[in-house]
């Protein structure tokens, strides 16, 4: 008698995520912050290599266990090629184009006030103000690429397809927008701890931070939602973070990041808020598929569902 597990058995785990998806939502968050509790307060290895790179790898093995153990492949969450060219293109072009514009205005902005600003190219963590050359910024982009990996598969590939079964669209989207802002809160909690800043500048940075990635979730929530794809939020989420890895504004007080000047935020803030309307427009245009929640696959691709009771 063989003991291998029959394809047509259903997945207990699978089912289980069917039945309660928020709470295995929740327990992925909660183990995902247990990682990055022991890498950025414990172990802290962004001081020393310039990356959370423990947060972010082992956070992608999280989401890719966590898939496989439900007897599915990463493409189910978003990451396959159909639509690629038109999804790409759109990520391309829109968030391109909204820090062309943010970056370029603010560099308007400060040489008409008789400042000498201009763009500088160079490899600096924000977080630790650690820099280097060529060779730090291609650790930089490469940590990049996993971090985004492990932020959208885990975000908006899993919690919002697994949170669309209880809640609607826009519902899925806001909860794990609120999921991935407090996901950063970590960084200037440690600075508060480390007695780099007071309490009030920890909460002034926090709150910038947190309105900041509350609506570039909800945007990269949408854009996911509106095209069942994860590799167009993949490089609008990269875009993202190399461009402030790599690109600064030197004026006579020295080197800043974009983010630093108060008109950018403004401009990087509604700008993502216009990114909406945009990707519903062009993602209607191009007829792109929404996502469906999870459990509901590729015919063709899914065996068990009609077994837990839970296919059509």
């Amino acid at each position: 008698m063989s003991n291998t597990r029959s394809s047509s058995e259903p997945n207990r785990i699978l089912a289980y995520s069917l039945r309660h998806p928020v709470i295995v939502s929740f327990v992925l968050y909660i183990l995902a912050w247990i990682i990055k509790y022991f890498d950025t307060f414990v172990l802290r290895l962004d001081e020393l290599l310039g990356e959370a790179i423990l947060t972010k790898s082992l956070g992608f093995v999280l989401v890719v266990v966590y898939v496989w153990v439900c007897g599915r492949k990463l493409r189910d969450i978003g990451f396959h090629s159909r639509d690629l060219g038109k999804v790409l293109l759109t990520a391309f072009v829109g968030f391109g184009a909204l820090y062309a514009i943010a970056f370029g205005t603010q560099l308007l902005l400060l040489r008409s006030s008789g400042e000498d600003a201009r763009f500088v190219l160079t490899a600096v963590d924000p977080r630790t103000g650690m820099s280097g050359g060529l060779l730090f910024g291609t650790w930089l982009l490469v940590a990049n690429l996993v971090n985004s990996a492990m932020e959208d598969g885990l975000f908006r590939g899993v919690m919002i397809r697994q949170l669309m079964v209880r809640f609607t669209g826009w519902g899925a989207i806001i909860l794990q927008a609120v999921l991935f802002s407090l996901w950063h809160i970590s960084w200037p909690l440690r600075r508060l701890l480390d007695g780099q800043v007071t309490l009030g500048e920890a909460a002034f940075e926090a709150s910038g931070l947190l309105l900041a990635t509350l609506i570039s979730g909800v945007v990269y929530g949408y854009f996911y939602y509106k095209t069942d794809n994860l590799w167009g939020v993949f490089v609008g989420h990269t875009i993202n973070n190399g461009i402030f890895n790599v690109l600064f504004i030197q004026t006579s007080i020295g080197l800043q990041a974009g983010t630093e000047f108060g008109p950018f935020l403004g401009f990087f803030l509604g700008g993502y808020v216009l990114l909406i309307p945009i990707i519903a427009l062009v993602t209607d245009r191009l007829k792109t598929p929404e996502v469906k929640p999870w459990g509901e696959f590729n015919a063709e691709e899914n065996m068990s569902l009609p077994l837990l009771g839970l296919g059509s």
